[in-house]
């Protein structure tokens, strides 16, 4: 009898745990479970077509929604910030806290990178700048050996260089070399300073030459150019090297030194002679002076024979590389 009660005993036990768990589990997943997900509870996806990116973000976030905004690519034909698609589509019921795929249009273009173009062929640089997603403006060309070469990209009116970032289809002028020209009237450089001779030579598309120095002061800030070859008068070729004589003396004092550059470098037609064709003829003058003293002391012995005439000192020149 006893065996017979702890047998019911144990099966009403279980029929009792049965019965706890199945309500414990009705609980769960059917009052607690849908209260935390807002089960049967729903939010309608608004229509964002008319909307800007602005109004869209705001209407989303005051319905608990959340959004992932795709701008990267511009249509001109659709007004910027404007939504050109979404996902999923208006009037679809979603959850709070869905996330919407929103495409919209950006201010403009994403910018490109321009290549790099210096030195390369016009022809090469038209292609790399095209492919690019860049406009070719205005052509410039500047004296330079490289014909035809990239010497210079400008965006409104400035130098822009290689991976700098410019917008889509924006326009850049070229400046390439045309070469040198010939036949080019030289600057005057007389009276510049070394800085100002230097820059009025590179500016003119020629090149720095010899610098020499007449007397014994090499002072390069207040020294002024006394001498130039080719003069400032000449026609000569750009890319020619052009040499200049400074001084610190004024010309009265270095007139014999400047007197013999003019003999070395000016063309006197048929007369023309060199600086060592030069010395040669005072040396020529000075022996027939002696000739003619000596003659003179043969004639009257009483006669002191004076000094002959020195051969004047060429201008001292210091070369600076």
């Amino acid at each position: 009898m006893k065996g017979v009660k702890s047998i019911i005993q144990v099966l009403l036990n279980v029929a009792i745990v049965i019965a706890l768990s199945f309500g414990l589990y009705h609980f769960i997943f059917n009052v607690w479970l849908d209260s935390y997900t807002n089960h049967n509870e729903f939010v309608e996806v608004p229509d964002l077509s008319k909307m800007n990116i602005t109004d869209a973000t705001a209407k989303l976030e005051e319905l608990g929604l959340t959004y992932e905004v795709d701008s990267s690519r511009f249509d001109p034909n659709t007004k910027p910030f404007a939504i050109m698609d979404f996902y999923p589509a208006a009037e679809s019921r979603v959850k709070e806290g869905r996330r919407i795929f929103i495409k919209s249009n950006p201010k403009t273009y994403r910018p490109v990178e321009l290549p790099d173009l210096i030195g390369k062929s016009k022809r090469l640089a038209f292609t790399q700048l095209e492919i690019s997603g860049l406009k070719i403006g205005k052509i410039i060309y500047e004296p330079d050996l490289a014909k035809d070469a990239v010497l210079k990209i400008l965006y409104n009116g400035k130098i822009v260089k290689a991976g700098e970032q410019l917008p889509r289809f924006a326009t850049v002028d070229l400046v390439l070399g045309r070469g040198m020209l010939s036949g080019v009237r030289m600057p005057n450089l007389v009276n510049l300073t070394l800085t100002d001779a230097k820059k009025s030579i590179k500016d003119n598309f020629f090149e720095i030459g010899q610098i020499k120095f007449i007397g014994t002061s090499h002072d390069t800030i207040n020294a002024r150019v006394v001498y130039q070859f080719p003069f400032a008068t000449d026609t000569y070729d750009q890319g020619q090297p052009i040499d200049i004589w400074l001084s610190t003396e004024p010309r009265e004092k270095i007139r014999t030194q400047l007197r013999e550059l003019d003999i070395q470098y000016k063309n006197f037609g048929e007369d023309t002679i060199s600086g060592t064709q030069y010395r040669d003829i005072i040396t020529q003058k000075a022996e027939q002076q002696i000739k003619d003293m000596q003659q003179q002391q043969q004639n009257n012995p009483t006669t002191e024979l004076p000094k002959p005439t020195e051969t004047p000192k060429a201008p001292e020149e210091i070369i600076i590389e």
